[in-house]
């Protein structure tokens, strides 16, 4: 079981956050994101359902039946009309806020999905990661792109700021893809394994966090690469300043 807060702090000060509404559902809760226009709130559960809230309050406006075997992630297209989910099923599935339904039904690629992140931008494109498998949706479920397998999972991905641009990591580095180029186009190298990556909000530089406990940075105009060491235990979340 899981307690879902929502919690407002209108003068950006940590003594004064105050609890709104408080939701409870039967299961633990594994992925959870705002709608991008502040409306909503999705909260993925183990099991497989989805379900949406009204972000001001507790009402509960959908409940999707999700995955089976599991939901692993979701992801909000950013006009806020859609939300992407994927699971333990190899499907990833496209829900339509209006009518309530699953739209489509994608193959993720292998035997469950992991990752899902939408681009920005008129046209957003949607990644998801299966496996060592990558692949490029539009926004209404065409596949535009499936690239070559990576050599081992993909740990994760994100799309950089200000350009189409996707960064993808896996054991020995950092890749980054282009929708436009069925190959990479860069390829940062470093022989470990990271569980996060985040871009600097001017997509200037690249970070992740490590299995070895350390914080890994590179800086994209010269390709120079820096590391952080001295954290207790491995890194698995990272934020920039704004």
């Amino acid at each position: 079981m899981s307690r879902l807060s929502n919690l407002s702090n209108r003068f950006f000060q940590p003594s004064q956050l105050r609890e709104n509404w408080t939701a409870t559902i039967s299961d633990h809760v594994i992925d959870l994101a705002w709608s991008p226009d502040g409306k909503y709130i999705a909260a993925a559960s183990v099991l497989g359902p989805v379900t949406i809230f009204e972000g001001h309050r507790r009402a509960i406006i959908h409940a999707f039946k999700g995955h089976e075997f599991g939901t692993m992630s979701i992801a909000w297209r950013p006009d806020s009309k859609v939300l992407a989910s994927a699971g333990q099923d190899g499907k990833i599935r496209l829900w339509d806020m209006k009518s309530g339904e699953a739209t489509h039904s994608l193959d993720g690629g292998a035997e469950w999905v992991e990752h899902l992140s939408w681009s920005g931008g008129e046209k957003p494109i949607l990644a998801s990661a299966a496996g060592r498998k990558l692949k490029l949706w539009n926004a209404v479920g065409d596949l535009v792109r499936e690239y070559p397998d990576h050599q081992s999972t993909i740990a994760g991905f994100q799309w950089r700021p200000r350009v189409r641009q996707l960064a993808s990591i896996a054991y020995g580095g950092v890749t980054l893809w282009d929708p436009q180029q069925s190959e990479a186009v860069r390829r940062l190298e470093w022989q470990g394994s990271s569980l996060v990556i985040v871009w600097s909000p001017d997509g200037k530089h690249i970070a992740t966090g490590d299995q070895d406990s350390t914080v890994h940075f590179w800086i994209m105009a010269t390709g120079e690469d820096l590391q952080m060491t001295g954290y207790p235990t491995k890194v698995r979340e990272l934020s920039w300043d704004a």
